[in-house]
């Protein structure tokens, strides 16, 4: 993660304008574009691209609010807030799928009476380009920021790449050949199943995440393994994890000698909680509890679904 908040600020914001300017210019044209063309596919995918400016808004605002320090009313920070931002990513996908679905149901029933333009043509391959690269670079910031929303945005700008290939497809065919103008319709099909598989990616994991969902079997191994690395950890056990935005919390019982002096039995305690922090795969908040060892009583850990 960046050295603070502030930054990560800026660099999610200067990312997603450079995306929500692109995806305005695109979607105008791919619009105007489809219409003066005459290609339904073509209007689909520029629905698609006026979808992602909603999802880019929708970043740029909430940024403003997961990336606050804890405060009273939110001691654990904020971060659960770039979820939901993560989950209207791809609830947006969802019904822009539905929408586009629909749309070219009635243009495969009802085609139209002229063939696509070279201009549509053109068009979806300045598209696949641009995207591409946006795409990539947003989900290069996504990973260096450790944003679970920029990283979502990235797959819709990816999927947007993905559409704009049937398209061009399906203009070039029916440019070529004009009796296969009702495979205009069949790509903006195509496009939304898409764009409803991408969608239904992103909401995915943050529902689980939502639900309080546990962390993987291997990451709740790792960490039961550091604590138990600590010179003093006799036993850990009634480990617990959840996700919150881009981080872990975790809580645990690590089990001292009963015999300890309380002073060296918290020191082991504040080393265990040093050593998750500094080692524990995207641990942000850890809770150690104190456990003597001939009260200690064994305690199976629950079983948590696991995306």
């Amino acid at each position: 993660m960046l050295p603070n908040d502030k930054n990560r600020l800026q660099k999610t914001v200067s990312t997603t304008s450079v995306g929500l300017l692109l995806n305005v210019f695109l979607s105008g044209g791919k619009i105007a574009g489809g219409l003066i063309g005459y290609s339904h596919a073509l209007v689909a995918d520029g629905v698609h691209s006026l979808a992602d400016c909603f999802t880019d808004i929708a970043i740029l605002i909430g940024a403003h609010y997961w990336t606050k320090p804890s405060d009273e009313n939110h001691p654990h920070g904020h971060a659960r807030i770039e979820t939901m931002v993560s989950g209207f990513v791809g609830l947006v996908m969802i019904l822009t799928g539905l929408l586009i679905a629909w749309k070219s149901f009635e243009s495969i029933m009802n085609p139209a009476a002229n063939p696509p333009g070279w201009i549509t043509f053109a068009i979806a391959l300045i598209s696949i380009a641009s995207k591409e690269l946006l795409a990539r670079w947003t989900l290069r910031m996504s990973k260096i920021l450790k944003s679970p929303a920029l990283a979502a945005n990235a797959w819709h700008q990816r999927s947007d790449v993905l559409s704009s290939i049937p398209v061009a497809v399906v203009v070039l065919a029916a440019r070529i050949e004009p009796a296969l103008i009702f495979l205009d319709g069949i790509g903006g099909a195509i496009v939304s199943i898409f764009i409803l598989k991408l969608g239904f990616s992103i909401l995915r994991p943050v529902l689980w995440q939502l639900s309080d969902s546990a962390a993987p079997p291997e990451i709740r191994d790792e960490l039961r393994k550091i604590a138990l690395s600590v010179n003093g950890v006799i036993d850990v056990h009634n480990l617990r994890t959840r996700f919150h935005g881009d981080g872990i919390q975790a809580d645990m019982h690590i089990v001292v000698d009963a015999d300890l002096p309380m002073k060296k039995a918290f020191s082991i305690l504040k080393s265990a909680e040093k050593a998750l922090y500094q080692l524990g795969p995207g641990v942000t908040d850890v809770l150690v509890r104190l456990e003597p060892e001939e009260t200690k009583r064994p305690v199976s850990e629950p079983e948590y679904p696991v995306d």
